[in-house]
């Protein structure tokens, strides 16, 4: 079974981006959302053209992904902290 930051790499890596740049773009996504619960796609898309990525590289399907996976992150590390 694949998972979601494997999904979330094919798609990126299929648009010429590195691993390296995966990473980077999944955590301005983060901080470019933040702790909102709801965002716009278009206003993340913006806000990822001011920090200096193409338009084309993100669509709204993989902002969904990443989306969830930065959730899931967040769980994990709760639950961690639960735990410990």
């Amino acid at each position: 079974m694949i998972n979601i930051k494997d999904k979330i790499s094919g798609r990126l890596q299929d648009r010429g981006l590195a691993p390296v740049e995966i990473m980077r773009l999944i955590k301005d996504v983060s901080n470019v959302t933040g702790d909102c619960y709801y965002f716009n796609h278009s206003d993340v898309k913006k806000a990822l053209k001011r920090l200096g990525w193409k338009e084309y590289i993100l669509d709204n399907f993989t902002l969904e992904l990443i989306s969830l996976y930065l959730d899931d992150e967040i769980v994990k590390e709760m639950s961690k902290s639960i735990l410990h």
